[in-house]
C-alpha cells in the first residue's frame, strides 16, 4: 500500500481521451455540415450561435462523472448516497457555470469549457498538493486558449492532458510517511 502511484494519472489520462473523442466526433459533423442540401449547408448537429465544438459539454461531465466515480471506488470508505450528492451537486455546479459564463460573459463554447476544465484541473492540483498538475493546468490553459481555436486546441491540450498522465504513472511511487516510521522504529 506504500507503494501507490499519484492517483491524479485517472483523470489526466480521462481528460486527454475526453478531448480526442470529441476531436473525431467533430471531424464527422465537420464533413457532414459542408454538404449542401437546396443551397444550404447542413448544420443541424453543430451548436449554431452558442459556440461549441459538438459534444464539448457532454465530455466536461463524463470526465467529472469519472473522476468522482474513480476515486470513490479507490477510496472504498465513501458511502453511496454521499458519491450521489458530490456527483450531482459538481454536474450542477458546472451547468452553471457554464450557463454564467454564456448569459453574463458571453463566452464562446470553447473558451467556456477550456475555462471550467483549467479550473477542474487546478482545484484536482489542490486536493492532490500536485505541482504537477498545477503545471499541466497552466501549459493546458496556454494550449487550450492561445492557439487558434477548434481541433487544434483541442489536440494540443489534449497531448498536454496526457503527457501530465504519463508523468503521473512514470513517476516514483509515493511512500506513505507513517510506514516510514514504523520501519525506522524497528
Amino acid at each position: 500500500m506504500g507503494n501507490e502511484r499519484p492517483r491524479y494519472w485517472f483523470p489526466l489520462a480521462l481528460l486527454g481521451f475526453a478531448q480526442l473523442a470529441v476531436v473525431a466526433l467533430s471531424v464527422g459533423t465537420r464533413r457532414f455540415g459542408s454538404v449542401q442540401s437546396a443551397g444550404t449547408p447542413l448544420t443541424a448537429v453543430s451548436a449554431g450561435g452558442v459556440g461549441r465544438m459538438d459534444n464539448w459539454l457532454f465530455a466536461v461531465f463524463a470526465v467529472y462523472l469519472g473522476t468522482v466515480l474513480f476515486y470513490a471506488l479507490r477510496t472504498k470508505t465513501m458511502p453511496w448516497w454521499k458519491v450521489a450528492a458530490i456527483a450531482l451537486g459538481g454536474l450542477l455546479a458546472i451547468a452553471l457555470a457554464d450557463l454564467v459564463g454564456y448569459w453574463e460573459f458571453d463566452l464562446d463554447g470553447d473558451t467556456r469549457s477550456a475555462i471550467l476544465l483549467t479550473i477542474g484541473l487546478v482545484l484536482l492540483a489542490w486536493l492532490e498538493h500536485s505541482v504537477l498538475v498545477l503545471a499541466v493546468a497552466a501549459a493546458f490553459v496556454l494550449c487550450a486558449v492561445v492557439p487558434a481555436e477548434g481541433q487544434l486546441a483541442l489536440v494540443l491540450s489534449s497531448l498536454v492532458a496526457l503527457a501530465g498522465a504519463f508523468a503521473a504513472l512514470l513517476s516514483r511511487p509515493k511512500g506513505r510517511p507513517e510506514h516510514a516510521q514504523w520501519t525506522m522504529g524497528e
